[in-house]
């Protein structure tokens, strides 16, 4: 997944600065694209898994994941006009600076959710998904000084409650969902503090990663280890496919949240998680625990809760 910030509701995926929702009746085609951007992303553990099969390293396809969605990135923001908007961002220090601490956070989140995918640990990645959105809440309430209601505080206890009985239950994954979890917060903080159109952000952002992912892959053609140019025609389709699989979400995302409410974007996304847990369990048979069914009914009470508050609230606010 790419890439959450904090509204007042939910957070959202990270990577995606929020911009203003249209009032009045939800179109259909926003929830088509918010459902679309979801989709790929609760999918996107098929090609990761693939990715591994077909014995790309797990650097080299995170290298090759910056490389295409750079290139992927400037294509479209060229080709929709934003140019002007771009450059005014790369001339703003204080957005750069911003930018290229958000691209850390995102780096160590697709590290860890791939390294996690290779190593059969799907679950954790859907747990962290689930975290994600309150502690981005908890992180709004923290750093942003954002108030939250007496249920939202009986949300996150819940869910708090869930992810220590898998710490008391000596579950080693638990770490992998809350560093995605942590990762996906602190990202979604910065990009919140720091507004910049969704697909100009990650473009930068793919930008300060770039010479990095440019000077491991020329190791890697100088040592004759890369895959790019020795390998199958499979496998150059899986590294050629890193750009689109990263950005395609991306901007269904961004489409879907121009047209609807946040309290509803903020439902959509739990269609992610829920996609990569059935993956987990029902394609990979991945163990699901009794210590994950109470964690999960937890953290599931715990987003109906909030999410039921959030959208009374919005409502109430209309």
């Amino acid at each position: 997944m790419t890439d959450s910030t904090i509204p007042r509701q939910s957070a959202a995926p990270a990577g995606h600065a929020l911009p203003q929702a249209r009032s009045g009746v939800l179109p259909w085609a926003g929830i088509g694209f918010g459902l679309g951007g979801y989709f790929l992303w609760g999918i996107s553990p098929i090609y990761f898994k693939a990715a591994g099969g077909a014995g790309i390293p797990l650097l080299e396809l995170n290298a090759h994941r910056v490389l295409w969605s750079c290139l992927l990135c400037l294509t479209i923001l060229l080709a929709i006009g934003k140019r002007k908007d771009w450059l005014a961002v790369l001339r703003t220090p204080r957005l750069r600076k911003a930018l290229a601490g958000s691209a850390v956070f995102m780096l160590i989140n697709w590290l860890v959710f791939v390294w996690a995918i290779d190593r059969n640990q799907v679950i954790a990645c859907s747990l962290g998904y689930y975290i994600n959105p309150l502690f981005a809440v908890l992180l709004g309430r923290l750093v942003l000084k954002e108030r939250m209601s007496r249920v939202q505080w009986g949300a996150f206890g819940l869910a708090a409650a869930g992810v220590a009985v898998l710490v008391g239950n000596a579950d080693s994954a638990i770490w992998l969902s809350l560093i995605i979890a942590v990762t996906w917060g602190f990202y979604g903080l910065i990009r919140k503090r720091n507004p910049v159109d969704s697909l100009i952000g990650l473009t930068v952002e793919t930008m300060v990663l770039l010479p990095f992912a440019l000077a491991y892959l020329g190791w890697l053609v100088w040592t004759g280890e890369g895959a790019l140019g020795t390998a199958d025609s499979w496998t150059h389709l899986l590294l050629l496919l890193a750009g689109p699989v990263t950005t395609a979400p991306l901007v269904l995302f961004a489409a879907g949240w121009r047209r609807l409410r946040v309290a509803t974007m903020s439902l959509l996304q739990y269609l992610s998680p829920t996609l990569q847990f059935l993956l987990a369990v029902l394609l990979w048979n991945e163990t699901f625990t009794g210590a994950h069914a109470v964690a999960f009914a937890c953290i599931w009470g715990a987003l109906i809760v909030y999410s039921w508050n959030s959208w009374q609230t919005a409502r109430k606010a209309m």
